[in-house]
């Protein structure tokens, strides 16, 4: 309390200021001690009610804690797990191998809950990484593959040669035989999914059926090595907005590599004039030949690479084309 505080005096409940204590006692009542009398009010005083609060508000109060617990119980369940029909998918996990020259390839792997399901390689363009994948990888996923997205070398996370601290790959300063080196990498990386680790394990639940999707020179790079592989192993191939020419590679020799069999399609934006020279070209080549395996796509508007796929037509038709290749693979 202050020393100037106004205060009532306990015997005639005058109001006055604590400092004015004892002139008052001189004054009105000159036969008591005005601190012993403070002393006696304080004791007489009646003790303080403690305010009770309504079972109402309590109940009310209990009520709010136990749905705001349940909300938030909801929140981190649907955080860490995605539902398909009633059916958790399995978490995705991040992983590593090495390609024939030693180059260390990181990506990201999201199995399939049916075991033997196939398997959808996603490639990235040049100068992107596997993270431009993450939303479609789910959604094949949901629809029950087993989906493995890479970084390239030189991209992302995919730096690093295990011969020697002295090779580093930067794809803004790889020449065309470190270039040439990415056929490694998808070579390596259904290597992976059919592999073991060191425990003798093996690396996933995955059938031998695989499909190819790929953007732009990286995806040209992929289908390169993907055209060399038996048709059992992968059946079919997407290249979203395909070039005409991707470093040391003959682009339309590649198509023809592919085969006439294995269903392949390649989609890009009415607008890109560069991608569409590049399917004209192509598919020129395959019809000179008789081959009818090849397939186009064409999204409006003049948009290139991973923002094509925010389109749902090309989706579904990239739905349709791995499944005519998945086809194949259980004729017999």
């Amino acid at each position: 309390m202050g020393y100037g505080e106004r205060i009532d005096c306990p015997d005639c409940g005058m109001r006055i200021e604590r400092k004015n204590l004892a002139k008052h006692y001189r004054r009105a009542h000159p036969d008591l001690d005005p601190y012993e009398r403070m002393k006696e009010a304080r004791k007489e005083r009646p003790p303080r009610k403690i305010r009770e609060i309504p079972s109402s508000t309590v109940a009310r109060v209990f009520i709010i804690l136990f749905v705001a617990a349940i909300l938030i119980a909801a929140g981190l369940l649907a955080l860490s797990v995605f539902q398909r029909g009633g059916e958790s998918l399995e978490p995705s996990r991040n992983m590593f191998y090495t390609a024939s020259d030693g180059a260390i390839i990181n990506g990201t792997f999201y199995p399939s809950s049916e075991k033997g399901a196939e398997t959808v390689y996603l490639i990235h363009d040049i100068g992107e990484d596997r993270t431009v994948w993450n939303d479609y990888a789910m959604k094949l996923q949901e629809k029950g593959y087993n989906v493995l997205a890479i970084d390239l070398r030189g991209h992302g996370t995919s730096t690093l040669n295990i011969k020697s601290s002295d090779i580093t790959y930067d794809w803004t300063v790889m020449d065309h035989e470190d270039m040439m080196g990415i056929m490694l990498d998808v070579q390596g990386a259904y290597k992976w999914v059919h592999g073991e680790d060191i425990d003798g394990n093996r690396n996933t639940d995955a059938g031998e059926m695989g499909a190819m999707i790929g953007v732009g020179r990286g995806g040209l790079f992929a289908l390169s090595q993907v055209a060399r592989m038996s048709r059992e192993k992968m059946l079919s191939a997407t290249i979203i907005s395909p070039t005409l020419t991707c470093y040391d590679l003959d682009v339309p020799q590649i198509f023809q590599d592919f085969g006439d069999v294995r269903p392949v399609m390649l989609a890009a934006s009415e607008g890109d004039t560069i991608a569409g020279k590049a399917i004209d070209t192509v598919m020129a080549a395959k019809e000179a030949d008789g081959e009818n395996n090849g397939f186009t796509y064409y999204v409006q508007g003049d948009g290139t690479g991973m923002a094509l796929l925010k389109d749902e037509g090309l989706q579904e038709k990239i739905l349709e084309i791995m499944e005519m290749g998945w086809s194949l693979g259980s004729g017999p």
